[in-house]
């Protein structure tokens, strides 16, 4: 597969992914299902869900794959029980779905939309696609890395534990993966310096280590 994959969809649990992936394959998109598990930034500062498995497809098919994903629930939204419980939201919830709708199924993101439709406001098409540019601006916003994350950082660097190299990596190398198939750093460039700064630290600090106990061993 020569062309460069970009992650579509994250799943808790790969059975999720099936029903996707047959549309993929009826409709000849190439795709990758990525186990993400091991990551070394899945274990420090990682997505609020702590996903494991990342659908990857190619970041032109993003619109044709959204398209298809909406007309596969459709049906379902359509038919929906009213006990179902978005029917419970208020109509600020129902537009925080909206807002942000990488947070959310395809399912509960199309519903919200119906639900408000029925209760007289339905948001256009044109505002939907201003909200997800306005959001896609939002989550390209790097942010500040906290302050403990430096100090334990350092510290683990010097005292030669492999956590340093954890937190260091994670802080340098870290991205957020977005719903235009684009990637962009979480951290601000001076805290990726900082973070590249204690991964070299905690390097030569665990090789260090391993050298003084050699040597006192022997």
């Amino acid at each position: 597969m020569s062309a460069t994959l970009s992650t579509y969809r994250k799943f808790i649990y790969k059975d999720d992914a099936l029903e996707l992936i047959k549309i993929l394959e009826v409709n000849h998109i190439d795709y990758e299902l990525a186990d993400n598990s091991s990551r070394l930034d899945s274990s420090f500062g990682a997505d609020v869900n702590n996903q494991e498995f990342e659908l990857k497809i190619q970041k032109e098919n993003f619109n044709k794959v959204e398209e298809l994903e909406e007309k596969l629930v459709e049906n379902d939204v359509q038919n929906v029980e009213r006990d179902y419980y978005l029917f419970e939201y208020s109509d600020e919830e129902l537009i925080e779905i909206i807002l942000k709708k990488e947070e959310w199924s395809k399912f509960d993101y199309l519903l919200a939309q119906k639900i408000l439709k029925e209760r007289g406001k339905e948001i256009s098409p044109e505002v939907l696609t201003v909200i997800s540019k306005q959001r896609l601006e939002e989550l390209s916003k790097e942010a500040e890395v906290p302050k403990l994350w430096f100090y334990l950082g350092y510290f683990f660097a010097f005292v030669g534990g492999f956590l340093g190299i954890i937190i260091g990596y994670t802080i340098m190398s870290y991205k957020r993966n977005l719903s235009n198939g684009e990637s962009a750093y979480v951290y601000k460039e001076e805290d990726r310096k900082q973070g590249r700064n204690i991964l070299i630290c905690s390097i030569i600090g665990v090789i260090f280590w391993i050298v003084v106990r050699y040597l006192n061993k022997y």
